[in-house]
């Protein structure tokens, strides 16, 4: 039986494959395609409606197998069961697993270090600790973390620089557990090169690819897991980013960006697809990978923003960059309102996204706290919403979509006011003209029959795949009961 490598490239739909295919003619996936190694199968999202479809949700029903009716996950920081995620479910079934940065990892199970099926397993971004197995990488752990928690809609090269100088010595020492090799050296010049004549600083955003794939690619290589995962958004990054100048003919209004942002940002989403290429044609030369089912998998995709023609441009955007400062400011309001003390424990979100939980016990209604809380937000001037579920609360702070406070309060403006409850503002020059959309892929390099059959049991008449069947596909690989 082959082993499967699960490549999670967020985001990245058919379409767009097919159209980098056609149009990079030397490129390995269109080499593998011409001599039909390659397989493209469409996914379809239809657990959740089109405007309502986010990442995390997304990617917590294609790994459960179960509709976001029933697992009820939606941000980042949202309870999800972890015995339902697909690599538990093959661990506790004795087929072997390794996982890097899987969305919904950082949820990991008490018994990953005492299982002996999982061969490696170094969470996503948003844990709250830097656990990894082999535990040796417990500091590039650390360090994406940092780096992931100290970005925002913009990079701080400042910021970036400061904490990579924290890690110097223990990267010198000790480079391959940093993802340092003589691959992802080039494909880190090759970013900093296309940054430099594009002038482009969010593209160094690409540079985690590079680092986390070397990283996979020796874990791999020294233990042989029958099924490993590794994730990645770089190219989702860009296709938000920077969709209007990919595709720019699929817009009706063709004066939102000048030709000078067009120009330098067009074949940015290209780009990484091209890192996703080149590691292709990295791990296919390498004989412990000849004998391995490859999978580029996404939980959804992204296509032109129907709504972007009429959307206004905002020239910032800001974010919570102190919650310590936020939530004691919080708790005292808090206290004035309900003549108690409320504290907090915040989770790891993705701005404008904010996760936590009620931290001391407390007889007032939750129901009642995130009222309160939703009404200090909205009285400081901002457009927000908290959502509950299971305990788990989320507070949504819209800054960048918000016309009226974009229009009350220039950048200076807004940072004066608002520092002082642990704001930060800073400018941005695009808006989103990539938006999500119910088709993912499951893109199949070097099959087997019998993973053929297992694809031909669940796929429709029309040859798509529900997401929620890809989990009962790799069960039914390896014979495991769903």
């Amino acid at each position: 039986m082959k082993k499967i490598i699960n490549l999670e490239i967020n985001e990245v739909s058919p379409d767009l494959i097919y159209d980098y295919i056609n149009k990079n003619k030397n490129s390995n996936l269109a080499k593998l395609k011409l001599n039909k190694k390659l397989n493209i199968y469409t996914t379809k999202a239809l657990d959740i409606t089109k405007d309502k479809l986010y990442p995390s949700q997304t990617w917590a029903s294609f790994n459960t197998g179960k509709p976001y009716s029933e697992h009820k996950c939606y941000r980042y920081s949202d309870n999800i069961k972890k015995e339902d995620l697909l690599w538990n479910h093959l661990a506790r079934n004795k087929v072997s697993v390794g996982v890097l940065g899987s969305i919904h990892s950082s949820k990991y199970s008490p018994n990953v270090i005492s299982n002996n099926y999982y061969y490696f397993y170094l969470p996503d971004c948003f844990s709250s600790d830097n656990f990894a197995k082999p535990k040796e990488y417990s500091c590039f752990q650390s360090l994406n973390n940092t780096l992931v928690a100290k970005s925002a809609r913009v990079s701080g090269l400042n910021s970036l620089l400061k904490t990579l100088l924290n890690y110097t010595t223990k990267i010198i020492f000790l480079p391959r557990k940093f993802g340092i090799s003589f691959f992802s050296i080039k494909m880190i010049f090759s970013t900093i090169y296309f940054a430099f004549i594009y002038k482009n600083k969010e593209l160094l955003r690409m540079a985690q690819f590079p680092l986390i794939s070397s990283i996979f690619s020796d874990l791999f290589i020294k233990y042989r897991p029958q099924y490993s995962t590794l994730f990645s958004n770089h190219v989702a990054g860009n296709m938000h980013r920077y969709w209007y100048a990919h595709d720019q003919k699929s817009f009706k209004n063709k004066t939102k960006y000048s030709k000078q942002w067009i120009k330098k940002n067009k074949r940015s989403v290209f780009i990484g697809i091209d890192y996703v290429d080149d590691y292709l044609g990295f791990i296919l030369n390498k004989k412990e990978f000849k004998d391995t089912i490859i999978l580029l998998t996404s939980s959804m995709g992204q296509e032109a923003n129907p709504k972007f023609d009429n959307r206004f441009l905002a020239k910032y955007d800001g974010k919570i960059d102190n919650i310590n400062l936020f939530s004691k400011i919080l708790s005292e309001h808090l206290k004035k309102v309900h003549g108690e003390s409320i504290e907090f424990v915040w989770s790891r979100n993705m701005a404008p996204n904010y996760g936590f939980k009620v931290k001391n016990s407390t007889n007032i209604d939750l129901n009642l706290i995130s009222e309160s809380i939703n009404d200090f937000v909205k009285n400081l001037g901002f457009v927000s919403k908290v959502d509950e579920e299971k305990g788990s609360l989320v507070l949504s702070i819209y800054i960048y979509t918000d016309i009226n406070f974009q229009k009350k309060y220039n950048m200076i403006e807004a940072e004066n006011k608002f520092s002082k409850y642990g704001f930060t503002f800073f400018k941005i020059n695009d808006h989103h003209s990539g938006s999500h959309c119910e088709k993912g892929s499951m893109i199949v390099i070097n099959t087997s029959q019998r993973f053929e059959n297992s694809i031909n049991k669940f796929k429709d008449q029309n040859g798509y795949i529900n997401y929620l069947n890809f989990y009962k596909i790799i069960t039914d690989y390896f014979q495991i009961m769903t």
